[in-house]
């Protein structure tokens, strides 16, 4: 993702903390509208595209575009009783092409788990960023009493008053903007049917691959505590005394583990 420039929005402040409705004001001036329309158009982008819509769209693409490609596959096969080493020159050309065929024919099949995969990942991103709106909206309007768990786990600290850190603003809108931008491509990219001609894929080809499920998907929670070491995009940043603290439970835990050896 681009950079943000924040400096502008800080110049006139000559202190560490902020009025939180900055953390409002400066989400609502990136995205040219109100919080109430960033929220609205966060819930309703979806994906809208049908398993159905998909396969007719693959079949009329694949009639159009390989007709007879289409007609050799839907014929018929020769059986072949014999063993591939007592196979005619010309039987081993048509297995050839045939082998060809198959191969190209499977961009216009549709694997249904392709969709799957879009449908949570775009929910994922949906929750993460309904959840980083929720925490700018309360404590943008000086509201964050309902909240308080979840800003210690991020260690967003207000003063006395409520202001807020100019980094923790910065904290909350990075991954806020990023995940929307990602919804936004998905999503788009989800109900593109062309998409799905050339974007497939299955559990078995990740299995494969050697991936799981999971590693194909954003992370559910807004911060991963075991990777300190390297900022997730569309995760909040941890702060200095976060990483610290994770050192310091790492540390710990390897020294119980060497002392068991």
């Amino acid at each position: 993702m681009k950079n943000l420039n924040f400096e502008s929005y800080f110049k006139n402040t000559n202190t560490q903390y902020c009025d939180p409705k900055y953390v409002i004001t400066i989400l609502e001036n990136i995205l040219g509208k109100k919080l109430d329309r960033i929220k609205k158009g966060i819930k309703n982008k979806q994906i809208v595209v049908s398993n159905e819509q998909i396969e007719e769209y693959l079949e009329k693409t694949f009639e159009e575009k390989d007709p007879e490609l289409k007609k050799r596959i839907g014929s018929p096969k020769p059986i072949r009783k014999k063993t591939v080493f007592e196979w005619t020159r010309e039987e081993v050309k048509i297995s050839s092409q045939e082998v060809i065929d198959s191969l190209k024919a499977q961009q216009y099949c549709f694997e249904p788990y392709t969709l799957e995969y879009f449908k949570r990942y775009t929910n994922i991103i949906r929750n993460k960023v309904l959840l980083l709106l929720n925490i700018i909206e309360k404590i943008g309007n000086r509201d964050s009493q309902s909240i308080q768990d979840l800003m210690k786990e991020l260690d967003i600290q207000l003063d006395e008053n409520g202001n807020i850190l100019k980094d923790d603003i910065i904290r909350l809108i990075t991954p806020t903007i990023y995940n929307i931008n990602e919804l936004n491509k998905k999503v788009n990219k989800a109900n593109k049917l062309s998409t799905y001609l050339t974007f497939k894929i299955s559990k078995d080809s990740l299995y494969r691959d050697d991936w799981s499920e999971g590693e194909i998907y954003p992370t559910e929670s807004l911060q991963t505590k075991g990777s300190y070491y390297g900022y997730i995009e569309g995760n909040v940043p941890f702060t200095d005394n976060q990483i610290a603290e994770l050192k310091g439970e790492q540390a710990k835990s390897m020294k119980k583990w060497l002392n068991l050896k």
